[in-house]
Order: C-alpha cells, then sequence, then structure tokens
C-alpha cells in the first residue's frame, strides 16, 4: 500500500515551517509521496486578503521542486470557492484508489481545532492524521485530543517530532510592508518570486 500525507493551506505564502512539516512528516511516517494542496480559500480566513490563485500554486511548485517526493495539486484551486478538508481527502482517495492510504499533515494548533471542521467525525473515522509535534507544547491538550479520538472513532494518529520554528505568512508579509529582510524565512526562489511580482506590498 502507497502511503501518501496530504498537507493544506493558503500557503500566502509556503515558507520553511509548512516545508520542514512535510518533510518531518514524510520522514518520521514513511510516506511515499507528500501533496501539497494550496486552498481555493479556507473557511477560516473568508475575510482575509490573499494574493491570487496562480501565485500561491506558483510559489508552492518553485519551493518543492528538488524535493521529488513532494508534489503539487490543484485540486481545491478548481473546486468550489470555499475549501473543506473532508471533501479533498475524500478526492483524493478517489483519485489514488483504495490501495493508497491516505494521510492527513497537520501541526498542533490545527488539530486541537479539528473537532469543530466541517464532517470531521468522517475524517477520523477514515483518515490517518500525521501531527507535528513541538516539545512542551500543548501536549497536555493534544495528548488528551488523541486519546479520546483513539477511543470514539479508533483514528490512527502519529506524532512526530518538530523543532520550534517561530515562522507565521502573517509576520512575512508584515515584513515585507515595512521593507525588512525574509531571507532564511523562505526559499530563496520564493524570496525572488515575491519581490518580482511586487506581490505583498
Amino acid at each position: 500500500m502507497i502511503k501518501i500525507g496530504i498537507i493544506g493551506g493558503t500557503f500566502d505564502p509556503i515558507h520553511y515551517g509548512h516545508l520542514i512539516l512535510a518533510e518531518q512528516a514524510r520522514d518520521g511516517a514513511g510516506l511515499d509521496q507528500v501533496i501539497f494542496i494550496p486552498a481555493n480559500l479556507s473557511p477560516y480566513k473568508v475575510n482575509r486578503e490573499i494574493v491570487s490563485q496562480q501565485h500561491r500554486y506558483n510559489m508552492v511548485k518553485i519551493a518543492i521542486r528538488d524535493q521529488k517526493q513532494f508534489s503539487i495539486s490543484d485540486i481545491e484551486l478548481k473546486g468550489p470557492a470555499i475549501s473543506y478538508t473532508i471533501h479533498t481527502l475524500e478526492a483524493c482517495q478517489n483519485i489514488y484508489g483504495k490501495d493508497a492510504e491516505i494521510n492527513f499533515i497537520c501541526g498542533t494548533d490545527s488539530f486541537l481545532g479539528m473537532e469543530g471542521w466541517l464532517e470531521a467525525e468522517a475524517i477520523f473515522e477514515a483518515f490517518p492524521l500525521i501531527v507535528g509535534s513541538r516539545p512542551r507544547y500543548k501536549d497536555k491538550l493534544r495528548d488528551v485530543l488523541i486519546q479520546r479520538l483513539n477511543n470514539c472513532y479508533g483514528t490512527k494518529i502519529q506524532k512526530i517530532h518538530m523543532p520550534k520554528i517561530d515562522i507565521s505568512s502573517t509576520d512575512i508579509k508584515k515584513r515585507i510592508q515595512t521593507g525588512r529582510s525574509i531571507k532564511y524565512l523562505v526559499p530563496l526562489q520564493v524570496e525572488e518570486y515575491i519581490y518580482k511580482n511586487q506581490l505583498y506590498r
């Protein structure tokens, strides 16, 4: 059985925090492939201004091009205006078939909020989760939720170690707007793309 990891987000812009989470999940969970899926629009970001689909897609594609086990899909960009994780995971399962194990990759904060997501129970029942965990970061809350999901739904959940990396897309955009450096927060090619296309100004 092929093991596939799905990592989604607006990626506005993609940064090293996203890439490190994906690589730690690939390595720690023995994934054959990690698929980055830029969101059309997250239900939690409907009132936020984001750059175009094409720019976000291009930046992800540039960021992952040197890792052969990473790929990108535009499945959400071609879908409804608002992207829901359950629909994406089910679509991926249909695409790759019953011989593929579709794993959802997320950070601790996203994981702790998952019970409030659309059709969360369907996610917990059908798809394994890979949770990026930082030492001493909300570990009690995380472990309580893991136990509850295991008991209620039999959810397969794997914790993977994440170094403490304080990088956010919001901070990157603020830095650009105020003329500060974003070097080493995003891949060099992404940095060059942002400046070339005058994004986030």
